[in-house]
């Protein structure tokens, strides 16, 4: 299971392992109570996505 809830700019909400510190964030509690890191920006998005590209292939 992946550690990290990300909410992305596009709103959806996704669970990743890349670590929080390795992209711009804001830590957000939902409602629900959940905390999530909200992406501060496209380019974090993008780095986001490509590190977890690379930890998929290390699996």
């Amino acid at each position: 299971m992946k550690p990290y809830c990300y909410m992305l700019l596009e709103g959806q909400k996704v669970s990743l392992g890349v670590h929080p510190d390795s992209v711009i964030t804001e830590d957000y509690s939902l409602p629900d109570g959940t905390s999530v890191h909200v992406i501060v920006g496209q380019k974090e998005q993008d780095k986001l996505l490509a590190l977890q590209g690379i930890l998929d292939e290390e699996d």
